[in-house]
């Protein structure tokens, strides 16, 4: 029977495993975002064992082989993320000034956490991606991840890229299915459990399009894209307490914003600035009207 907690468990076990493994499971211990990332040889490397010695280890603990340990490794670690104090905290009873410094320092925690998870090597590749994307459909479900889809697509619309938001299930589907190679669709769901989402990120990728998702660390979403930026955010455990994976991801998407104009030529950038200029009614007054001349 699977162990709830494959950290917990390896933390348990270590020491009565063969020197071998034990080497691996005292790596995996020191680093477990190398560890849910690098592949058997460079595992083998970091612990100074051989190969085998690594697969033996991932079935000593219980896994099924060196794929099933990284991914119950990435679940335990998501699992194992507390959520901050702070909001746990808030009560009926705090003064207005309380209630603000502890929601405050909950999401300042919350999206601390979720940018040292994210691995600056994947995010250079969802940039590469979507710089270079013909065009960009996010999904996303919900009030808050589908908030953030249209937010991001919002963002990359002022980058001079076509890019489109689909919340419903019916046109995510729809639309993953008129997808090509050279597109990208990218899926914002932090639990990774939509089916909806899950569903149409799997049929553009039949289509050939670049998929990517914003999701969290161990969530079955994060094996079937092809670029995963994976964030373990905690998880509110009242309803009260702040959207910490909302804010996270609108983070993350900014930031991929940013990237990707830096990468854009002067020409590109000049277009951008004169395109938000008249959105924000810069470009010069309006002619006033022949009733109002003087």
């Amino acid at each position: 029977m699977p162990v709830s907690n494959l950290i917990h468990h390896i933390r348990n076990v270590a020491e009565s495993l063969r020197p071998a493994e034990r080497k691996v499971a005292g790596m995996v211990l020191s680093d477990i975002d190398f560890a849910m990332r690098a592949s058997i040889t460079e595992l083998a490397q970091r612990a100074d064992v051989s190969e085998p010695s690594v697969t033996r280890f991932c079935r000593a603990v219980g896994a099924h082989g060196l794929r099933d340990f990284k991914m119950r490794l990435a679940q335990s670690a998501a699992g194992s993320v507390p959520y901050a104090a702070a909001s746990a905290g808030v009560e009926s009873g705090d003064e207005i000034g309380t209630l603000l410094d502890k929601v405050t320092e909950s999401v300042v925690q919350g999206v601390t956490l979720a940018r040292a998870s994210l691995d600056p090597a994947v995010f250079e590749a969802a940039v590469a991606a979507l710089g270079s994307a013909r065009r960009v459909y996010f999904f996303g479900v919900g009030a808050g991840s589908g908030l953030v889809a249209q937010d991001a697509a919002l963002r990359m619309l002022r980058l001079d890229l076509a890019a489109s938001a689909f919340t419903d299930a019916h046109l995510q589907r729809l639309y993953a299915g008129l997808l090509e190679p050279g597109d990208v669709a990218f899926a914002i769901s932090q639990s990774g459990r939509s089916v909806e989402v899950n569903e149409s990120i799997q049929i553009a990728k039949e289509r050939g399009a670049t998929t990517i998702a914003l999701t969290n660390a161990g969530s079955r979403l994060a094996w079937v894209v092809d670029i995963p930026l994976l964030l373990r955010v905690p998880v509110a455990d009242e309803p009260h307490a702040p959207g910490v994976s909302r804010i996270a991801h609108l983070a993350v998407i900014d930031a991929l914003a940013i990237a990707v104009a830096l990468g854009l030529g002067p020409k590109t950038l000049e277009k951008m600035r004169d395109a938000q200029a008249r959105s924000d009614g810069e470009s010069g007054a309006m002619p006033e009207a022949a009733g109002d001349a003087p």
